[in-house]
């Protein structure tokens, strides 16, 4: 049953994904639509499931699901992934590449791939305080708290202490 992201409890499950480039006003549309359907009828062993969709930073979409009223099951969890593919294969983007790193630059979102990070870091391309999306936020309180947070205090941290 589609819930309002702010009526969901802080410690409701949450998974982000995030797009290779910005969605435009249609492919927004197409994936709130479809993912307001989708979340209407989202179930876990026949029990409906609190959930919501968003978009954010138009490159992002965020799932979430209310554990307290019911929780989420391997199934259902596969049920939202054959979504989010779905999604992929209407749009012809990729949701599900875990290859680059997002990071907000002059209110502009920035990916740089995985293995050019620390080389990145030693160059001053990424300071510490540029900001990186923390997609591995797993509750809607770690996502308010910690999912845009400085480079220094995410997992690329160590590249910065070995600059000192």
């Amino acid at each position: 049953m589609y819930t309002n992201f702010e009526a969901l409890d802080r410690n409701s499950r949450l998974w982000v994904y995030q797009a290779e480039r910005p969605f435009n006003e249609e492919e927004k549309q197409f994936i709130l639509q479809n993912g307001k359907a989708f979340v209407d009828s989202w179930t876990a062993h026949n029990k409906a499931l609190d959930a919501t969709i968003e978009i954010k930073y138009k490159q992002f979409i965020v799932l979430a699901v209310d554990e307290t009223k019911a929780p989420a099951t391997g199934c259902s969890i596969d049920k939202s992934v054959h979504f989010v593919k779905a999604l992929e294969n209407e749009l012809k983007i990729n949701l599900l590449d875990k290859s680059k790193i997002a990071f907000l630059k002059d209110d502009a979102i920035i990916l740089e791939n995985l293995p050019s990070i620390k080389s990145k870091v030693e160059s001053d391309e990424i300071t510490a305080d540029l900001l990186t999306f923390n997609n591995m936020v797993t509750t809607k309180g770690d996502f308010e708290t910690n999912w845009l947070i400085p480079a220094r205090e995410s997992w690329m941290g160590r590249f910065f202490k070995a600059k000192v």
